[in-house]
């Protein structure tokens, strides 16, 4: 258990719904950035920030350049008041000498027209294999929340240009459930859901037309299953976790099956 009752915590209203709190620590290279599960009418509901944790985990062993989170059961304070809670971290990633700038506001600024499309204009700045990643995985943990902000461009003195980690990836998954697993049966992750994406389609498998190439994969083990949830048993029960890896393995089957990746 943490004791993180120092950190102050401000709001940030999700466009997807729902309230979420988050802190920093630190300056610099050495800031940490601290976020919290929906926090509604004095409660928390829902499990993003260990699924924050266990997409990271997955991100990293398929070989995508996902941001690394980190989590810990934490006590914290919220208005005077104690709370304790899974709180993910993850740590600064623009480093000494770059800017970082949201795709949205990137693309309205830089595009070509009104018809250049957000895909298109990834493309043109030479993203494709980088949109390859966040199509291929976003569709395989059931991201619903890949907006505008949730994409940043990271510029350099000289103007040159690399993507950010893939990171805020919480709203994906069983996420909305907690670890309720009764509310879980009816949850169809077969399905193609609509989300609120800002690049392509707002359907995860349609972006999956917008793929360039094929991608070889490592496969998924029972080790990478124990990795994924390692340490999370206290947030995840054994069953939430069993459903969380029957819904990537149908959904990493339906890429293989389709030629996404091999």
């Amino acid at each position: 258990m943490k004791d993180l009752t120092f950190l102050k915590w401000s709001y940030s209203s999700s466009s997807s719904g729902g309230t979420y709190l988050k802190a920093e620590y630190g300056l610099g290279s050495k800031k940490i950035y601290y976020k919290l599960p929906d926090f509604k009418q004095g409660r928390f509901s829902g499990c993003e920030t260990a699924i924050e944790v266990i997409v990271s985990r997955l991100g990293l062993f398929l070989g995508f350049p996902v941001l690394k989170y980190m989590g810990d059961m934490s006590k914290i304070s919220i208005d005077g008041k104690k709370y304790t809670t899974f709180v993910a971290r993850s740590h600064n990633y623009v480093k000494s000498g770059y800017t970082a700038i949201p795709l949205i506001t990137d693309y309205l600024t830089n595009r070509l027209s009104k018809t250049e499309s957000a895909l298109d204009y990834c493309r043109r700045i030479g993203l494709q294999e980088y949109l390859d990643y966040v199509f291929i995985f976003d569709y395989l943990i059931m991201n619903v929340d890949r907006h505008g902000h949730n994409i940043e461009l990271l510029y350099d003195n000289d103007n040159n240009i690399i993507p950010s980690p893939i990171f805020d990836n919480g709203r994906a998954l069983t996420y909305e459930y907690g670890n309720n697993v009764k509310l879980m049966q009816n949850w169809d992750y077969k399905s193609d859901i609509t989300v609120n994406n800002f690049v392509g389609s707002i359907h995860l498998e349609s972006n999956l037309k917008n793929v360039s190439k094929k991608h070889k994969l490592p496969r998924l083990t029972t080790e990478v299953y124990k990795k994924m949830f390692y340490g999370l048993g206290d947030v995840i029960s054994e069953e939430h976790q069993q459903i969380i890896k029957a819904a990537i393995n149908y959904r990493y089957e339906k890429l293989l099956n389709g030629g996404i990746i091999l």
